[in-house]
């Protein structure tokens, strides 16, 4: 996930809807900046794997 594609993410969850918390999901792997500018926004970014680890009963490290 490229980082552009973050930062519409990012005014879309904090500007425009106001969102506390907010989950960005991808299949595809994101980019350091990417992660970057989620991480100083506060977005959580989430490879898709990792979700489908959670749903299998494996705890959720990225929020803890």
């Amino acid at each position: 996930m490229t980082s552009p594609d973050v930062q519409k993410f990012v005014r879309s969850a904090k500007v425009l809807y106001s969102a506390e918390v907010a989950l960005y999901v991808a299949t595809c792997p994101f980019t350091r900046e990417a992660l970057s500018i989620a991480a100083e926004a506060g977005i959580t970014a989430v490879h898709r794997r990792v979700l489908e680890r959670w749903a299998a009963g494996e705890p959720l490290k990225i929020l803890a």
